[in-house]
């Protein structure tokens, strides 16, 4: 059957709009978000117009935010809702699939934005391109015992609910779109990619995805303590109420737009000021039994792709973090934020980066960039990357070294996605984050050639980590090359 503008699921038709690159349908709603519980089916519908995309989930605004993912846009509570993108004439051409979870601190952002059109990957890999709409913030991830519905229950880790509501959606109805079920890529970057970790070893999973991208995952976030959770559930109950009674019927009485608010003055509060508080995945006995940093083989059969980026840490340095000038006691308390580290090892790293740099005089937030794409996101990636290998699951790593062109940033978190959907060609949000012109163009094609190859099966042009043979084979995209071959230093 050809695939025109308009095509019928099981829900009803979808209307989407045709271009020389990709039919778009967009906004397609997938579950209906409950609050602080799992999803549910979503409401009865026979006809959808698919031409523009859906509300985004209700959030905060965050400078980061909005340079990555643009201005802000519409949200509401019944936020779950995916794009799909196909290249496809018809339903029979069983194109691999590729599905894109957004990254944002599990706070911020969105699928539905120009910087994350699909049209460009979809015709370039030759494959379904499909992103989507999760919970946030505290909506999301608001994790407390009190809130299962029953013994065996979700008590939390909603947005991750979300996210197999949308990958069962896609087993149900991407054939319609000349999508092959069995050949999905779950992919995802920063906290889109802790999402993907996250997804490998949930049980309600398994089977949904052949392969997984995970890109910039700040590792120890894939499931935060539950010590940490709970007390973050217990702040915003008293916020809520004034009372140090738990009162989950409280929190659930609040809209989404209400609890982003509630987040944001916990955050405020003594307790977790300066921190980015509690609204992450965490191990929930019916969701995430078991935490994906003591598992690293789960879904051994599942491929991975891990790339990072050669400045990770200017992200947080200059874009995540308030503006003005750092003294040397905010350096120290920004290093003892990160994780796994205090105050007396947190003076040791920044003593140990200021000697690395050879007494360059860097000021405190390009220190603080340097020991962040280390400590926060490069070394727990690669640690997963290694001992996931060492289990006997295949893993392919690259590296970004393409820089932008804002100051401070170099190749920073975040510069891959206008890369890999190569957006930076329609989008000026996009373009001003991750560059225009040659040298651009030839880093965004050599990382959609990456992408293609692994999607579709295939080796990405390079081996394995193979962990018994020294260091590792990386692919460097961008930077003095646009895609060479090296040894890991």
């Amino acid at each position: 059957m050809q695939i025109g503008e308009t095509v019928t699921i099981a829900d009803g038709s979808v209307g989407g709009r045709r271009s020389s690159l990709a039919a778009a349908f967009l906004g397609i709603p997938y579950a209906r978000a409950t609050r602080l519980a799992p999803p549910l089916p979503p409401e009865p519908w026979t006809a959808l117009d698919a031409r523009e995309f859906g509300p985004a989930a209700p959030q905060p605004r965050r400078p980061s935010g909005d340079t990555v993912f643009g201005p802000p846009a519409r949200v509401a509570e019944q936020c779950l809702n995916l794009n799909v993108w196909t290249p496809a004439a018809d339903t029979d051409a069983g194109l691999p699939v590729f599905v894109y979870i957004h990254g944002g601190g599990f706070v911020v952002g969105r699928s539905g934005t120009a910087a994350l059109d699909g049209s460009r990957l979809a015709a370039a890999a030759g494959a379904v391109v499909v992103t989507l709409n999760y919970r946030l913030g505290s909506a999301g991830w608001c994790s407390h015992p009190d809130l299962a519905e029953s013994a065996d229950a979700s008590a939390g880790n909603w947005g991750l609910l979300d996210q197999i509501a949308a990958l069962r959606w896609v087993q149900e109805n991407i054939a319609v779109f000349g999508g092959d079920p069995g050949r999905v890529t779950l992919a995802g970057q920063s906290a889109g990619a802790l999402s993907v970790i996250d997804l490998l070893a949930a049980p309600a999973s398994a089977g949904l995805f052949a392969r997984a991208v995970l890109q910039s995952p700040p590792i120890a976030d894939a499931a935060a303590p539950a010590e940490l959770v709970q007390r973050w559930a217990r702040a915003l109950s008293r916020e809520a109420t004034g009372s140090e009674r738990f009162d989950p019927a409280a929190l659930r009485a609040l809209t989404a737009e209400e609890l982003s608010a509630l987040h944001d003055r916990a955050l405020a509060a003594d307790e977790f000021r300066g921190t980015r508080g509690g609204a992450l995945p965490t191990i929930d006995a019916a969701s995430l039994p078991r935490a994906p940093m003591d598992d690293p083989a789960a879904s051994p059969e599942v491929d991975v792709l891990l790339g990072t980026t050669a400045e990770e840490g200017t992200f947080f340095a200059y874009l995540a973090a308030p503006p003005g000038e750092w003294s040397e006691q905010d350096l120290l308390a920004r290093v003892g934020h990160l994780p796994g580290l205090d105050a007396t090892r947190a003076a040791a790293l920044v003593a140990q980066a200021r000697a690395a740099v050879d007494g360059a005089g860097l000021e405190p937030r390009a220190l603080f960039g340097r020991i962040a794409t280390d400590a926060l996101v490069v070394e727990p990636a690669l640690a997963w990357g290694r001992a996931r290998a060492a289990a006997g699951s295949r893993v392919h790593r690259y590296r970004i070294d393409h820089p932008g062109p804002l100051a401070n940033l170099g190749a920073t978190h975040s510069i891959d996605i206008g890369l890999m959907f190569a957006t930076f060609t329609d989008d000026k949000t996009t373009r001003a984050f991750c560059g225009d012109g040659p040298a651009t163009a030839s880093a965004s094609a050599a990382l959609i050639d990456v992408i293609r190859a692994f999607v579709h099966g295939e080796e990405p042009g390079w081996s394995a980590l193979d962990v018994s043979d020294g260091p590792d084979e990386v692919a460097v995209i961008g930077g003095d090359a646009p895609w060479r071959i090296a040894r890991d230093e």
